[in-house]
């Protein structure tokens, strides 16, 4: 048993490999909607028929590459999963939200049966999509707390800009929410036979498009609260990279819309809404400082995903 123990350190590459491996399959899955291969494979789990592998044909193969790929990370995350139990020290937060990966892998592969049954309509589509966000939202929170030992949450900014950044990921939520309410009302909502939602196209984009400025706004003045109380410069450094990326994001939606749609930019806007919420999600945590109760000095605050990666192709811990 001492030979399966799993240091902190491997932990939390585990978990961040797991969060990657998360965000990956939101990617893949909007490459198969956009070839509209999602029924290439029209039955679960087999591909087709008696076959569960799909034949040599685009569709098909498109499709099937996707479920093997999702079988493959979901095997590495749940392998970060079980590694929870075997963490030395066993942490009971990481271990219950390791479960919770577990519970969302499951959720999303029913989810999934049930959208290609349906024939890819698009309140399932929807749906299938906003739970891989909530999945993404659990591995990083476990990512987060895998990076420290602190138990204990500190507030290192002002309660005006802790309340205002909540307010931005709800709004965000409301953004993603009609946003996908466009996907379904358009071209690219899955298969072509499925009925659309029955929503003008350019009404349901308007409204998303007034949600996404107003979540510019108040991204724009909890730069300024952040700015006023003298916020913590990685705090501010992680607002200001929200920002950029809400106005890339943006930049994209508004081309996509004006140039009819293409498939290409309707991926590269997937990407964007998944990178979004990351940095939305990584910007509220990193209000707060975990720390070991008792400890005279502050638990040091969890490395960025990205910045991970970077010391990881360098070599470093």
């Amino acid at each position: 048993m001492r030979a399966l123990e799993v240091s902190p350190k491997l932990y939390r590459r585990l978990a961040y490999f797991a969060l990657v491996g998360l965000s990956l399959i939101i990617i893949t899955g909007g490459a198969v909607r956009l070839t509209q291969s999602g029924l290439g494979c029209p039955t679960w789990p087999n591909c087709q028929g008696n076959q569960l592998v799909a034949q040599y044909s685009f569709h098909p193969m498109i499709e099937f590459t996707n479920r093997v790929i999702t079988i493959f990370l979901t095997v590495a995350v749940m392998i970060a999963a079980a590694a929870a139990f075997f963490r030395k020290p066993f942490r009971k937060d990481l271990a219950w939200l390791s479960m919770g990966l577990v519970g969302g892998l499951v959720a999303q592969v029913i989810l999934g049966g049930i959208t290609v049954l349906e024939k890819l309509a698009p309140p399932f589509v929807m749906a299938h999509f906003l739970l891989s966000l909530v999945v993404v939202l659990n591995a990083l929170i476990l990512y987060y707390r895998a990076s420290s030992e602190g138990t204990i949450s500190v507030r290192i900014v002002s309660k005006e800009a802790v309340w205002i950044s909540r307010i931005m990921w709800v709004a965000l939520c409301a953004v993603l929410f009609v946003g996908t309410a466009v996907t379904g009302s358009g071209p690219h909502s899955g298969s072509p036979l499925a009925v659309r939602l029955p929503f003008p196209l350019r009404a349901v984009a308007e409204l998303h498009a007034d949600f996404v400025l107003f979540l510019v706004g108040l991204t724009l003045a909890a730069l300024f609260l952040l700015h006023q109380g003298r916020a913590p410069e990685p705090v501010m450094k992680r607002a200001r990279v929200l920002l950029w990326l809400m106005a890339a994001q943006g930049f994209i939606g508004y081309t996509q819309y004006f140039t009819n749609l293409p498939a290409l930019l309707v991926e590269f806007h997937i990407v964007g809404a998944t990178a979004v919420w990351v940095a939305m999600i990584w910007h509220n945590l990193n209000l707060f400082e975990r720390r070991v109760p008792g400890a005279a000095e502050p638990a040091l605050v969890a490395p960025a995903p990205a910045e991970l990666a970077e010391r990881g192709a360098a070599g470093q811990p």
